[in-house]
């Protein structure tokens, strides 16, 4: 895998030369290969690999109609990990809803949430469940999000924990919604009465229309009932097949449609539909973790919110990570809200350089600071056990 530091790229992942690896690949399967470009070499438009039918678009751009091919192919560049791509649902459009699960070799084969509970079992690390692009406003500003090379380098990020965790990723929650032709959408595209499409970061059964929205024309409509849509019944299905091993869950999305709305960086906890909290000692020791990482960022100007939901949007309801905390006590639920800055600094001159930055500068040391804490939190919860047994 792809990654990057402050001191330039990492081409080596696990030991291997991930170079080499692709230019080993069968000659049919290098044409469709992106992951072999550096993230800063993103905005190569020429590719003397490239078929006549492909088009820049479709090399550099995770595409809701090919997401489990591309995936597939991104999997197998990931020699030291176990990769299960698994479609867990199709949208109304029938585009897969897919999940990556990745765990460190050697291990034993993930069951299927569809297989029956006598299956062969094997041991498995506590999960970290991973959704991107619930809600997809502001999606495509996001490279990492958006793109084959930065999704690649924020996936390493996430991998760079596999000795902790096992790691499950929707990198494309709403792929109906990232097709719909307005600009300012955020919701997917199924029939209403009036307008087409559901809030999905909205559609689930906790607190839900807390605010009583009643037209669907509102791009914060929740649905006619929770967990109408599939989207957000596929994701559903995988909290209650794994909550006992689910230790974190963590929605990510971007803050706004573009860079006019700006508000920074935040990481936010639960609750959304009420300002009294409730054991939230955890998340504060967390922004403390988090603030500690930000001190040595080079993003001086770049602030990171660690705060509550309600905080942040107000009074929101039927949130996925609500939905995560109090229906399922997941132990860790969280938002990963990534500003768009675009043309905010020059977007169309130094896109390579502000992409990787924010990356590589500030969600790389989020990243990093969250999933540790998690996993000393976890250990602390162990020894605490063992000391009353």
């Amino acid at each position: 895998m792809l990654c990057t530091d402050a001191l330039g790229p990492i081409e080596y992942w696990g030991g291997v030369n991930l170079r080499r690896t692709i230019a080993e690949l069968p000659q049919q399967e290098k044409s469709e290969q992106s992951l072999n470009i550096h993230p800063r070499s993103v905005r190569q438009t020429t590719d003397p690999e490239k078929t006549n039918h492909e088009t820049d678009d479709e090399i550099y751009h995770l595409d809701p109609y090919n997401i489990y091919r591309q995936l597939t192919k991104i999997g197998k560049l990931l020699p030291n990990a176990n990769v299960t791509v698994e479609v867990i649902g199709k949208t109304v459009e029938y585009n897969d809803i897919v999940l990556l699960k990745i765990t460190e070799r050697p291990k034993g084969r993930f069951r299927s949430h569809t297989e029956g509970k006598y299956a062969e079992d094997v041991y498995e690390k506590k999960i970290i469940f991973i959704v991107h692009g619930l809600s997809i406003k502001g999606f495509d500003q996001i490279p990492c999000l958006s793109t084959v090379q930065y999704f690649a380098a924020l996936l390493q990020y996430y991998l760079d924990h596999l000795n902790k965790f096992d790691i499950f990723l929707i990198p494309m929650a709403n792929p109906d919604g990232l097709n719909y032709p307005l600009k300012f959408w955020n919701k997917n595209t199924s029939p209403q009465k009036a307008c087409p499409g559901v809030a999905l970061d909205r559609n689930f059964d906790v607190a839900w229309n807390f605010t009583r929205l009643s037209s669907s024309c509102s791009q914060q409509y929740p649905g006619f009932v929770p967990f109408s849509e599939a989207e957000t019944q596929a994701i559903r299905g995988i909290f209650h097949y794994y909550h006992h091993k689910i230790i974190a869950y963590i929605n990510v999305h971007a803050g706004g449609y573009d860079e006019k709305t700006f508000k920074g960086d935040a990481v936010l906890y639960p609750r959304g539909y009420t300002d009294l909290q409730e054991d939230d000692d955890v998340y504060l020791d967390l922004k403390g973790e988090i603030d500690e990482a930000m001190r040595n960022a080079s993003f001086r100007v770049m602030s990171v919110t660690v705060d509550t939901l309600h905080s942040w949007y107000g009074m929101v309801s039927g949130t996925s990570v609500d939905y995560a905390a109090l229906v399922y006590g997941i132990p860790f639920a969280l938002e990963f809200v990534m500003q768009p800055y675009s043309k905010t600094f020059n977007f169309e001159t130094f896109q390579e350089d502000i992409a990787y930055d924010t990356l590589s500068t500030i969600w790389s040391r989020i990243i990093k600071a969250v999933f540790n804490y998690i996993f000393k939190s976890l250990h602390q919860t162990d020894r605490r056990r063992y000391k009353k047994m």
